[in-house]
């Protein structure tokens, strides 16, 4: 749970300005937006022995082979729109990132076998064609989860990978709100 009130000023001290875009998939982007607005199923600490703190997943389950991953997901989960975050939201971030190529940063669907991704009620499974377990920080925590609602229409539909998302909807602790080329400005979520 997040705590609520707050904001965030993030000042342009290097000189460069900020475009303002926070695509997930943009890696000139990202590091504004993912972790602030958009967040992972699971946060792996890297700094402290892998220890793993469940975000937009509860928890998750191997098959015997590590070929399938189950992921239960957080239920009562609100987009910064309003809007209810769900299951259906996971598989079509994982879909939408075998469909355009270029939003799979991390070459899920090609180098560590993705075949496929799909939600039944609050669950997500992820199957690969081999055991996927070195993958899982790269999936669990390194993939920004999207709104399908968002990006399954209009521009953000048909150029994800390019679309600027100048007013992102995520599930994180911060909303954009706003931002200038000398300053991003995050409220609390």
């Amino acid at each position: 749970p997040h705590k609520k009130g707050g904001t965030v000023t993030i000042a342009n001290e290097q000189g460069q300005t900020w475009t303002c875009r926070f695509n997930p998939f943009n890696p000139a982007a990202y590091l504004e937006a993912n972790g602030f607005v958009y967040e992972p199923l699971i946060f792996v600490d890297e700094l402290n022995n892998q220890a793993e703190t469940p975000m937009l997943a509860t928890s998750y389950q191997w098959n015997a082979d590590k070929t399938s991953i189950v992921f239960t997901i957080r239920s009562g989960v609100p987009w910064n729109d309003g809007q209810t975050f769900t299951a259906a939201d996971v598989a079509f971030t994982f879909n939408l990132m075998k469909k355009t190529p270029a939003t799979d940063l991390y070459a899920l669907w090609t180098a560590a076998g993705m075949q496929s991704a799909t939600a039944s009620g609050d669950k997500v499974t992820l199957t690969f064609k081999q055991p996927a377990q070195p993958y899982f920080y790269f999936f669990a925590d390194q993939v920004a989860i999207v709104p399908q609602h968002i990006f399954g229409t209009g521009d953000a539909a048909a150029h994800p990978d390019s679309w600027p998302d100048a007013n992102p909807v995520g599930t994180g602790p911060f909303m954009v709100n706003p931002c200038t080329p000398n300053n991003i400005q995050d409220t609390a979520n």
